[in-house]
C-alpha cells in the first residue's frame, strides 16, 4: 500500500493531503471530511477506495475556516491533485466538507463527478435552516442560539464557539443499525481523539448558514450523487427536495439503511457505493 503525506498550497498556507497513491495516470478521489474531523477518520474508506484502483487524497481537518474560505481551498487542493496526476478527479465531500464541494460544484470548479452525504445544502435557504432545527438535543440548541450567534457574529465574530454546542457526536451515533461499532467509533475514538477541533470561530460557525450560493442550481453541470441515510443529521426531506431541484443532470439519490457515521462503519459498502458511481463518471 502506497500511503504517504503529500502537501498543497492554498492562500498563504500549505495543507497537507493524506494520500494512498496507485500510479500518476490512475484516476484521483478527493475526500473531504465534516466538522471537527481530521483526514484519518477517512483512512479506511480511503484505503477501500484505493483498492478500486484510485489515487486517494484526504483533505485536512477544516481548522475553523468559513465555507467561502472551503471552497477556495478546495479548489486548490483539486488543481494541485489534477497538475499532478490526471485531471481525472471525483470528491467524496461528507458534512461541512460537501457543503463546500457543492458551493465549488455551482461556482463551474474543477471537479468531474461528486458524492454528498450528510449534505450538501444551499445553507441561506428556509428549508435548510428549519431542516437542521428540527428535533431535539443538537437540533433544538441550534434554533435556540441562532438567533442570539446571529447578533454577536457581527461585534465579535472572533469568538470561540464549542463544536458541542450545535453537533453532538455521541447523539449522531446509529442506534438501530449499527450501534456497537458506532459506539466504539465515536466514544472510544472521535470523543477522545486530541486531533479533532473543539473550538470553532464565530465566523466560521455563521458561515454555514449564511454563505450565498455562487451561482443557482441551474449552474450545476457535473454528475451528482446523493448518498442518504436514512437516519441522518437532520430531517433527510431536505435532501429529497433540493435533488428533485437539481438541473437535469447525470444524478444518483441513494438511500442506505444507517446514521451519520455511516461510511466509517461500513467502509468497504461506502467504497463500493462510491466506486461504481466514479468509474461511470470520472
Amino acid at each position: 500500500m502506497n500511503l504517504r503525506t503529500s502537501f498543497f498550497v492554498s492562500g498563504s498556507e500549505r495543507f497537507e493531503l493524506l494520500t494512498f497513491e496507485r500510479s500518476k495516470d490512475a484516476p484521483n478521489i478527493l475526500i473531504s471530511p465534516g466538522s471537527a474531523g481530521h483526514a484519518h477518520v477517512f483512512a479506511e474508506l480511503g484505503y477501500q477506495m484505493h483498492l478500486r484502483g484510485y489515487n486517494v487524497f484526504v483533505m485536512p481537518k477544516h481548522g475553523g475556516a468559513t465555507v467561502g474560505e472551503l471552497v477556495r481551498r478546495h479548489r486548490d487542493a483539486i488543481e494541485h491533485i489534477s497538475g499532478t496526476y490526471s485531471e481525472r478527479v471525483g470528491v467524496f465531500g461528507e458534512g461541512l466538507g460537501g457543503f463546500a464541494v457543492f458551493y465549488l460544484a455551482l461556482s463551474q470548479g474543477p471537479i468531474k463527478s461528486a458524492v454528498y452525504q450528510n449534505s450538501p445544502a444551499v445553507v441561506t435557504e428556509a428549508q435548510f435552516l428549519r431542516a437542521v432545527s428540527t428535533g431535539r438535543g443538537a437540533a433544538r440548541r441550534r434554533k435556540l442560539f441562532l438567533p442570539a450567534l446571529r447578533i454577536l457574529t457581527r461585534i465579535a465574530p472572533w469568538v470561540p464557539v464549542p463544536v458541542s454546542l450545535y453537533l453532538d457526536f455521541e447523539d449522531l451515533i446509529d442506534m438501530e443499525g449499527s450501534r456497537e461499532r458506532e459506539t466504539r467509533l465515536v466514544k472510544d475514538g472521535y470523543l477522545r481523539d486530541p486531533g479533532f477541533d473543539r473550538w470553532y470561530p464565530l465566523s466560521a460557525v455563521m458561515s454555514l448558514v449564511s454563505t450565498a450560493p455562487p451561482g443557482p442550481l441551474s449552474a450545476l453541470d457535473i454528475p451528482t450523487m446523493f448518498l442518504v441515510p436514512s437516519r441522518g443529521w437532520a430531517d433527510p426531506s431536505y435532501l429529497t427536495d433540493l435533488y428533485r431541484r437539481l438541473p437535469p443532470i447525470k444524478k444518483k439519490f441513494v438511500e442506505v439503511n444507517g446514521g451519520v457515521f455511516w461510511m466509517c462503519s461500513h467502509p468497504e459498502q461506502a467504497a463500493t457505493i462510491i466506486c461504481d458511481w466514479f468509474d461511470d463518471t470520472v
